[in-house]
C-alpha cells in the first residue's frame, strides 16, 4: 500500500509556488517604473498555475503505460475461476521427487525417530542387491544384506550420531555378493533436528564403493580368498611355515592349527542355493574374524574348510588357553545364521593340533587333518577334537587303505563270491546266487568286505568298484545262462551312493548290451535307508528298472526304516529279512514274533521273501513251518568262487517249467 500520492504532491507544490509568486505582482508594479518587465513576470506565474492544474505526468517507476490500441478482455468474476486442486498438487510434487531420488546414482534412505520407520528408495536396494519389491520398512532389511561385524559398526554410528548430532559414514561389505570379489557400499547419514533441538529424522545415501587402484586390488586378492575376504591357502601355508621355522629355533615357541569344517554343507547348497551357500561361508569366515585374536591367521583352504593359526600361545597346555580360545571361536561360528528372513542352524566340527612334535608344515596339518576326519566319521561330529597319537595312526593306516583299494580297482583284484538262494518247498531247487564282494591280496589273501567297504562308501571309491562288481556279475550269469541254466538270477548289492547317480540308469543298459544278458537274470538289491532317501526320486527310477526287466530287493529289511506305505508304493519284488533277526527265532519269541511280522507282510503284499543268515535247522524249520520258502545261508552253502558255484548249480538247478509239472 503507498503512503502517499508524489503526483499530487508535485501539483500541489507547484501552486504553492504560483500562488507565492502571485502576491508579489503588486509590489513589483507600484516599485516598477518600466511596465515591459512586470508583463513577463506576470505571464511566467499564470503558466506556472496553468501546468500545475493541467500537466498529466508521466507514469514513475516500473508502471507500464497501458496500450490503448488493444481490446481488452475484461476478468471473469471471481466466482467463476477454476478450483485448484492442493491434494493433486501434492501427488505431482511428490512423484516428481520420486523421480529425482530413481534417477540418482545414489541411493536415498530416511529415518524416522518417533515412528522407527526407515525409507529406503529403489535404488538403495539395488545397491544392497536386493529385490526393490522385497523391501520393509525397518534396519532389518539392511541387516539382512551386510555382514554381522559391519552391521554392528553401522548400529554404534547411528546411536552416536543421534546423541551427538553429528554426520556419519560407515563402509560396509555386502553378504549376498552376485560376484566372485566382495563388494562394498558406504552408508552416510546426517541428523535434521526440531527447533528444540532434538532428532527427528536421519537422511541418508547409499553410494557404491568404487576401487580405483586396480593393481593394489589384484596384489590383494593374490593372498585372499576371494569370496569371504580371509587369506587363501597359499598366504595360510606360509604363515604357517613361519611359525614352524620359530618353533624349530625356539623350543619354548607354542602355537596351533585349528581346522573348522561346516558339516553337510553340501545339502545347503542342495536344500537352498548356491548364493544361500556362499552366505553362510562368508557369516562364518566374519564371525571366526571376531572372535580370534589380531594377531592369529584365518584362511579358507576348502570349499566348507577354515583353518586358523593361533600364533604364539603362552602355554602348551590346551585347557589353560587353546581351549577356551577355540571354544569362543565354535561357539560363535554354531550360532543360528538369518537368511532371507528365516533362521538356518549350521554344525561345525572343528580339529585343533599343538606343535607338539612336529617339524615341517605337512605334519602339522597331517595332525590337524586326522583330527578333523576322525571327528566326522564319528557320533561326535560338530564338536571339537584335540589331536593325539593314535588319531595319526590311525588315519595313516586309512589312507594307506584307501590307496591300496585305488589300486586294487585298477588292478582288477576285487573277485565275486556267489551264495546260493534256495527254494525249500521245490526240493531245495536253487532260485539264484547274490553276488559277494572279496578283496584278494597277493600278501594278505581275501580280505573281508568290513574292512574295505566302508572306506571306499567314505571316499566315494564305492562307484567305481560297484561298476566293477556289475560288470562282473553280469558276465558270470551270461555265461551261466549259455551253458542252459536259463532261469538263474544273480543278485547285485547296489550302494546309496551309485544309486543316486544320475547316469546310473544309462550304466545299467550298457552293461547289459556289451553283456548281452537278459535283465530277468540280474536282481538289484538296494538297503532300506537307500530306498527312502529322496523317495519320489528313488520311485522313477524303481519303475524305470522294472520296465526294463530287472527285479529289486530291499536288503536288511526290518533294521530301523521299515514303513508298510513305502512298501505299497515301491515297484519292489523281494523281502530279505535280516540274520538278526532269524539268529534266535527258535528261543526267542520276540524275535520270532518279528519274524512273524515280516513273513506276514511279506504274503500280504504278494512279495517274494528270502531269509538269510540261516545256519541251523531249528532256523530252517521255523521259517519252513510259517511259510518262508527262499533260504540263504550257512545251512546250505557258504559263499563260493565261480567255479564250486557252478557245481552247486549243476547239482541244484531245476528249469522253472519242470518244477511247475511236477
Amino acid at each position: 500500500m503507498r503512503l502517499f500520492d508524489e503526483k499530487k504532491i508535485l501539483r500541489f507544490l507547484l501552486l504553492f509556488a504560483g500562488v507565492f509568486f502571485a502576491a508579489f505582482i503588486p509590489e513589483i508594479i507600484q516599485s516598477s517604473h518600466n511596465v515591459a518587465f512586470v508583463v513577463p513576470y506576470a505571464m511566467a506565474d499564470v503558466f506556472l498555475i496553468i501546468v500545475a492544474i493541467t500537466y498529466r505526468f508521466p507514469i514513475i517507476g516500473s508502471r507500464r503505460k497501458m496500450r490503448d490500441d488493444v481490446d481488452l478482455v475484461p476478468p471473469p468474476p471471481t466466482s467463476a475461476l477454476p478450483t485448484r486442486d492442493f491434494q493433486k498438487d501434492l501427488v505431482e510434487k511428490d512423484e516428481l521427487f520420486q523421480m529425482m531420488v530413481d534417477v540418482s546414482s545414489s541411493g536415498f534412505w530416511t529415518f524416522d525417530v518417533a515412528t522407527g520407520k526407515v525409507y529406503w528408495s529403489q535404488r538403495a536396494a539395488k545397491l544392497l542387491l536386493a529385490d526393490p519389491l522385497k523391501v520393509d520398512d525397518s534396519f532389518d532389511f539392511l541387516k539382512t544384506h551386510i555382514l554381522e561385524s559391519d552391521w554392528l559398526r553401522f548400529k554404534d554410528a547411528l546411536n552416536t550420531s543421534l546423541e551427538n548430532g553429528e554426520y556419519f559414514s560407515v563402509r560396509v561389505s555386502l553378504l549376498q555378493s552376485a560376484s566372485a570379489n566382495e563388494q562394498r557400499v558406504q552408508i552416510t547419514g546426517n541428523v535434521q533436528k526440531n527447533e528444540d533441538g532434538r532428532p527427528v529424522r536421519i537422511v541418508g545415501a547409499i553410494n557404491e564403493c568404487i576401487d580405483h587402484t586396480t593393481s593394489e586390488k589384484q596384489n590383494f586378492y593374490a593372498y585372499r580368498d576371494a569370496l569371504t575376504g580371509v587369506y587363501n591357502r597359499k598366504f595360510f601355508l606360509e604363515k604357517l611355515k613361519i611359525d614352524v621355522d620359530v618353533a624349530l629355533q625356539r623350543p619354548d615357541y607354542v602355537f596351533a592349527v585349528a581346522l573348522l569344517d561346516i558339516d553337510s554343507f553340501g545339502a545347503i547348497n542342495t536344500s537352498y542355493s548356491i548364493n544361500v551357500g556362499d552366505s553362510v561361508l562368508r557369516i562364518v569366515a566374519d564371525r571366526i574374524k571376531a572372535q580370534c585374536r589380531p594377531t592369529d591367521t584365518i584362511a579358507r583352504i576348502g570349499p566348507d574348510v577354515f583353518a586358523v593359526v593361533l600364533h604364539n600361545l603362552q602355554s602348551k597346555d590346551s585347557d589353560s588357553e587353546v581351549l577356551p580360545l577355540v571354544r569362543r571361536i565354535h561357539n560363535a561360528v554354531k550360532m543360528p545364521v538369518q537368511i532371507e528372513g528365516r533362521d538356518l542352524y549350521i554344525s561345525v566340527s572343528m580339529a585343533v593340533a599343538l606343535n607338539r612334535d612336529v617339524d615341517c608344515v605337512e605334519d602339522v596339518m597331517a595332525n590337524a587333518t586326522a583330527s578333523l576326519r576322525e571327528m566326522k566319521k564319528s557320533v561326535n561330529h560338530g564338536g571339537i577334537q584335540f589331536f593325539s597319537g593314535g588319531i595319526r595312526e590311525k588315519a595313516m593306516k586309512l589312507y594307506k587303505l584307501e590307496f591300496e583299494i585305488r589300486r586294487a580297482i585298477q588292478a582288477q583284484e576285487f573277485v565275486l563270491m556267489y551264495q546260493p538262494i534256495v527254494d525249500i518247498t521245490k526240493g531245495n531247487r536253487i532260485a539264484g546266487f547274490e553276488a559277494l564282494v572279496r578283496w584278494k591280496q597277493s600278501e594278505q589273501g581275501y580280505i573281508s568286505p568290513a574292512e574295505f567297504i566302508p572306506i571306499a562308501e567314505d571316499t566315494g571309491l564305492i562307484i567305481p568298484m560297484g561298476a566293477l562288481i556289475l560288470r562282473m556279475a553280469c558276465i558270470q550269469a551270461k555265461q551261466w545262462v549259455d551253458l542252459g541254466f536259463e532261469d538263474i538270477q544273480v543278485a547285485v548289492n547296489f550302494s546309496a551312493k551309485q544309486f543316486a547317480m544320475d547316469s546310473m540308469l544309462d550304466d545299467i543298459k550298457k552293461v547289459l548290451l556289451e553283456t548281452n544278458l537278459n535283465p530277468r537274470n540280474l536282481k538289484l538289491e538296494i538297503t532300506e535307508y537307500t530306498a527312502v532317501c529322496e523317495a519320489e526320486k528313488t520311485i522313477e527310477i524303481m519303475k524305470a528298472l522294472s520296465n526294463m526287466g530287472l527285479q529289486i530287493s530291499i536288503d536288511d529289511f526290518g533294521t530301523g526304516y521299515s514303513s508298510l506305505s513305502y512298501l505299497k508304493r515301491y515297484p519292489i519284488h523281494t523281502l530279505k529279512m535280516d540274520k538278526s533277526f532269524v539268529d534266535h527265532v527258535a528261543e526267542d519269541e520276540e524275535d520270532a514274533a518279528f519274524a512273524r511280522m515280516v513273513i506276514g507282510i511279506a504274503k500280504s503284499l504278494n512279495l517274494d521273501l528270502i531269509a538269510e543268515g540261516v545256519e541251523t535247522e531249528e532256523q530252517l524249520n521255523f521259517l519252513k513251518d510259517e511259510g518262508c520258502r527262499l533260504i540263504q545261508g550257512f545251512y546250505f552253502s557258504k559263499p563260493l568262487p565261480p567255479e564250486l558255484a557252478l557245481g552247486y548249480l549243476k547239482e541244484h538247478y531245476k528249469p522253472v517249467d519242470s518244477v511247475c509239472r511236477s
